[in-house]
């Protein structure tokens, strides 16, 4: 069975119109019928309005479940990273990649128990400076990351890298010798951004070995292009044949994460 997969910085909820709108990112994301969907920064943008919970709001505009890490507060309003998905959340983990003097950045580790199987999803925002992203890279192909000896099903790693030319960024020549670019496996590695006339490819999605790409498409409906000023990546995937096994409680504990319950 295929699952399909988002990545999207949603800009705070805040369209090209400057109007804070949850619903016009909702009515995206259902209507792409995703299975998995990584948001960035999701809440209040500086001196703009945000939500109080963006995690129980998420949920009952597109009937999902939601996994939400704050990474701070603007004006009293969390901004951070969510994951929402059609399947059942088995355990999340966040993990802090701020660099000092630099605006808080973090990642988001979600366990979601997919049909046949499990499936490790990363949702990640890094910073704007390459010095800062590189470091935040090494975090992330650490031990303690996505090179945890724990990790038990297949991997996906999706978000905004802030690297659009891989050729001269080390970012995405680093974690593409680890994991694949599911976009260029997909045949569909335009541009994201900016999503009026999007000409940088801002965002990603890399794929682990246990992972078949069967297509990519970056979305650009007239509602995804006035909903964020980045546009959406839709990945369609399948689990190989030996990754596809059930979640157990005890491989879970294992991996020290957070069980949702």
């Amino acid at each position: 069975m295929s699952l399909r997969l988002m990545t999207w910085n949603v800009h705070g909820m805040h369209g090209r119109s400057r109007r804070h709108d949850p619903d016009r990112v909702a009515q995206v994301i259902i209507d792409a019928r995703v299975d998995v969907a990584g948001l960035q920064e999701v809440g209040a943008l500086r001196g703009r309005e945000g939500l109080a919970d963006p995690k129980t709001a998420l949920e009952q505009l597109t009937g999902l479940s939601v996994a939400y890490a704050t990474t701070e507060l603007r004006r009293g309003f969390p901004f951070g990273n969510a994951t929402l998905a059609r399947h059942p959340i088995t355990a999340t983990r966040t993990y802090d990649l701020s660099v000092a003097g630099r605006e808080p950045r973090g990642c988001l580790r979600t366990d979601i128990d997919v049909p046949g199987g499990a499936l490790h999803f990363f949702n990640v925002h890094l910073g704007l400076a390459w010095r800062e992203r590189r470091r935040q890279a090494s975090q992330l192909l650490s031990a303690d990351i996505l090179r945890d000896a724990a990790l038990l099903y297949p991997l996906v790693l999706v978000g905004d890298f802030n690297s659009p030319w891989p050729r001269i960024s080390a970012v995405p020549r680093w974690i593409g010798r680890h994991l694949r670019d599911g976009a260029v496996l997909g045949r569909s590695a335009g541009p994201t951004f900016p999503s009026r006339l999007p000409f940088l490819r801002l965002d990603r999605a890399f794929v682990g070995p246990a992972v078949r790409v069967l297509g990519a498409e970056v979305l650009t409906s007239q509602t995804a292009r006035l909903a964020s000023d980045h546009l959406p990546i839709v990945l369609e995937i399948e689990l190989e044949a030996q990754a596809r096994r059930p979640p157990l409680a005890r491989d879970v504990q294992a991996a020290g994460v957070a069980t949702v319950r």
